[in-house]
Order: C-alpha cells, then structure tokens, then sequence
C-alpha cells in the first residue's frame, strides 16, 4: 500500500469517526445589560457634618455615577478632605466608590493621605474610610514619609479624628536623623 492511499484512508476515517464541531454561537457568550447611571453629575463637593452641625469633611470628585439599585457612587479623581480640631486629613486617589448605607468611601489605585500640620505621606493602593467613624484603613501595603524617613508596612489603621496610626504585619522603617 502506498502512503498516499493510507493518508487518505486515515483521513477518511478520521472524518467519520471525529465528534462533529460545535459552531461558536452568540448564546455561548452570555450577554449583559449595560450598567446606567440613574444620575450622572460633573466637578462635585458634597459636605458633611456632624450631629452638632459642625462640618466633619468634604468629599470632592471630577464625576460620579450614582446606582441607586447597587447602593454605590463611582468617583473619578475623588478627593476627600476629614477635618479635627487639630488639623485637616487629605486623601486622594485616581477612583472611588461610596456606599450610601454606610458612608464607606473606598478608594483605589494612588491612594495618597496627608496630614497637613506635619507633611506626613501615605501612599497605597487602595484605602477604606469610614466616614462616620472618622477611621481609614488599608490592607494593601503603605508607605509613609515625613522628610528623608520612611516607613513600609504591610496594614494600617488610621484613627482620623485622634491622629493616631497603627502598623500591623511586617513593618520596616527608614531614619534619617536631622544635622
């Protein structure tokens, strides 16, 4: 037998022994709806007070999206500014997003927080701040400096109305003294 014919034989065979091929359809592929916007708004600052009617902070963004169903608000270049008695919080990020049950803000990509009294930087990736606790936290890891020194650490808590931050996992810190 020459190779040919067993080429075409084992081709034969193959055609009629083969599963026969599924046709890639649209239905394979689910569809769904696009997300709408119930409303849409451009350069926006909301204030926020507190039960005494002092203002607790500001939250600034170049566009949100609101989606009632869902509970939330995406923030493009969200700002968002926590006041004390001692000084101003400011925290800054490329997106956002509130949930309005909770006046949970969260924000990702950039994170940077800064306190202004004493120039100290946070940066993240992503940071949750509890607006009515007046407390951000952030699982990814941060970094902090103030001048030459610098702090990594894997988590932080930040009580904003106290001015305190606490570091959790691995922390490694930088110390430059002053001349």
């Amino acid at each position: 037998m020459s190779i040919p014919l067993l080429l075409c034989a084992g081709l034969l065979l193959y055609t009629l022994l083969a599963p026969t091929p599924r046709l890639i359809t649209e239905s394979a592929a689910p569809k769904t709806d696009a997300r709408i916007p119930q409303s849409y708004a451009q350069d926006v600052s909301v204030n926020d007070f507190d039960v005494t009617g002092a203002l607790q902070g500001n939250t600034q963004a170049t566009s949100l999206r609101r989606f009632p169903s869902e509970g939330i608000i995406e923030l493009d270049e969200p700002k968002r500014y926590n006041y004390t008695a001692d000084g101003e919080w400011f925290a800054s990020a490329q997106t956002g997003q509130l949930r309005e049950t909770t006046e949970v803000l969260v924000l990702d990509q950039e994170v940077r927080l800064q306190y202004d009294t004493e120039n100290v930087q946070f940066l993240t990736d992503r940071m949750i701040i509890n607006m009515p606790k007046q407390a951000a936290r952030s699982t990814a890891s941060v970094r902090i400096w103030q001048a030459d020194n610098e702090t990594i650490a894997d988590q932080i808590y930040i009580n904003l109305s106290r001015q305190v931050a606490s570091l959790s996992g691995a922390v490694r810190t930088v110390y430059v003294p002053e001349n």
